[in-house]
């Protein structure tokens, strides 16, 4: 699993790449919760282009950062999503929850609007 974070203004993108299994959970909650801290950001967008895989415990991290997000008056959307991760975000209706965009900078505006 690869991580890498961009400041895009008051929105922190977070792009996922690899397979998000039981084994790298912890890992995505513990370095996307520094780097939220680290760089104050209320926003969050996960880029989820190049994720081949994610299991219910990786699946399940999205929805625990949206509520932490949620609470301090941010939010969170995923755009990008290959066909087998769009399935598990359909199946569990992710989308009634958080915004679930097609590219990237539909997925800033979606949540630039929802935290201003």
């Amino acid at each position: 699993m690869d991580i890498q974070f961009e400041k895009t203004g008051p929105i922190l993108v977070v792009t996922l790449q690899g397979r998000l299994d039981a084994a790298e959970h912890n890992m995505i909650r513990e370095s996307v919760g520094k780097e939220i801290e680290s760089s104050g950001s209320k926003g969050v967008v996960f880029d989820l282009a190049a994720l081949e895989y994610v299991s219910s415990a990786g699946f399940r991290e999205f929805f625990l950062l949206g509520r932490q997000l949620q609470r301090i008056g941010g939010g969170l959307a995923v755009c990008s999503l290959q066909p087998a991760v769009q399935r598990i975000f359909d199946i569990a209706q992710f989308q009634t929850a958080y915004p679930v965009c097609l590219s990237r900078d539909e997925a800033l505006v979606a949540l630039g609007s929802s935290i201003a």
